[in-house]
């Protein structure tokens, strides 16, 4: 089996890699042939691996040290029966019994003690949060993308007793008066990290009592004020967009957004099945109202389509590193718009700006609605203050935006 696509990193020279473990991973990897066996070790918990043997067994171990200081392997349970999320927990609340033995011994306090048994924000959100919010939120990309831009930089290693209300605090300040960030991007970082909390005071994970979180106030937001891009300030996006080498696909990420209107995630988890060349349409399978959608593909479109690089991956944009979309791109969205000068512009502006640049060119909201795929017309009314041919007519509108 190869194992290029999961991005394995060999961690020594036997058969012992360093990855980041997942249940899909758990579920389908296989002992190599011509080896007797394989030691998969997690990338966030220190010691924990799998082992997979050519017999087919699978077994969770932890490595550690004990008091007395030897080395020793512990074995956690079948990976065939044992999920991976109880895997965890288990070698989770066995470092912690061992430190708990070595603090014994060296005489640490009882406050000293304690810190050791609370999980960082970094270990809760792969063991607890991110399958919560995979099973419970039906747009959980934007909850992903926000821990991993901004909670987990700052967080992920602290434990979760320690995140104070004034560090939180200044975060969400520092994301507006510093970073110049959306207060609505701030506001979530708020609501995002709350949850986490209330999540696990309801699982009464050990140690978290409080939500640092729950009383701090969010941004007013200014809901009727609307950001639109220029022709102008398109040309300069697109020319930053060009030299940048941060997301080779960003390239045609972004003109793809300003083309069609589509949201982010609509564009980041598009397939090559979902475009019909021969009725030049695309469809989008689940929108945000649950329902797919049909976009017609316009000459700018087609000749974008054509430009993406056909590879193995079912995906349009499939991340290098995963083979899967991209979780977020945030980070080379951010530095492109700053060297265009446009850092006030966020990426759901372009959706806004498809929309203003329909109704200006004369076209019915209830095309731009049907375009934008609004589930109801009085979300397509904020741009009926901006000012019948086919709908591929009026989305091809939107392509002049990129006319030289």
């Amino acid at each position: 089996m190869k194992y290029a696509k999961h991005n394995l990193k060999i961690n020594t020279k036997e058969d012992m890699m360093k990855i980041h473990l997942t249940q899909p991973f758990v579920k389908r990897i296989e002992c190599e042939a011509g080896k007797t066996k394989q030691e998969f070790y997690d990338n966030e918990i220190i010691g924990f691996m799998l082992e997979v043997r050519e017999n087919g067994t699978k077994t969770y171990y932890i490595r550690t040290k004990g008091a007395d200081g030897k080395r020793r392997l512990k074995k956690l349970g079948d990976a065939k029966i044992m999920t991976l999320k109880s895997a965890r927990v288990k070698a989770i609340k066995l470092k912690r019994a061992i430190e708990e033995q070595k603090d014994i011994l060296i005489g640490k306090s009882t406050k000293e003690k304690k810190k050791t048994s609370v999980l960082t924000l970094g270990v809760f959100y792969d063991t607890y949060y991110l399958p919560h919010v995979k099973k419970h939120v039906k747009s959980y990309e934007t909850n992903i993308s926000i821990f991993k831009n901004h909670l987990l930089p700052k967080y992920k290693n602290t434990p979760m007793d320690e995140i104070s209300k004034a560090s939180i605090m200044k975060l969400h300040s520092d994301m507006v008066v510093k970073k110049h960030l959306a207060p609505a991007t701030a506001n979530k970082v708020l609501i995002f990290l709350s949850s986490a909390f209330n999540i696990a005071i309801d699982l009464e994970i050990e140690g978290i009592k409080d939500n640092p979180a729950k009383s701090i106030k969010e941004y007013k937001l200014n809901n009727a004020k609307e950001r639109y891009i220029t022709k102008e300030e398109a040309n300069r996006l697109l020319e930053a967009i060009n030299s940048t080498e941060q997301n080779i696909h960003l390239k045609y990420i972004i003109p793809m957004l300003i083309l069609t209107g589509a949201r982010r995630g609509e564009v980041l988890k598009a397939k090559h099945e979902d475009f019909n060349l021969n009725q030049m349409t695309w469809t989008i399978p689940t929108t945000k109202n649950g329902k797919k959608r049909i976009l017609p593909i316009t000459p700018q479109l087609l000749e974008l389509y054509n430009k993406i690089r056909k590879d193995d991956s079912e995906y349009l944009f499939a991340s290098p590193v995963t083979g899967k979309p991209y979780v977020s791109i945030y980070n080379s969205w951010n530095s492109a718009r700053t060297k265009a000068g446009l850092k006030d512009v966020r990426i759901h502006d372009l959706r806004h700006s498809f929309a203003s640049f329909l109704v200006n060119s004369g076209r019915s909201l209830y095309e731009v609605q049907t375009l934008l795929g609004h589930s109801t017309s009085t979300m397509t009314q904020r741009y009926a203050h901006l000012s019948n041919e086919s709908l591929m007519n009026a989305a091809s509108c939107a392509g002049d935006l990129m006319a030289g």
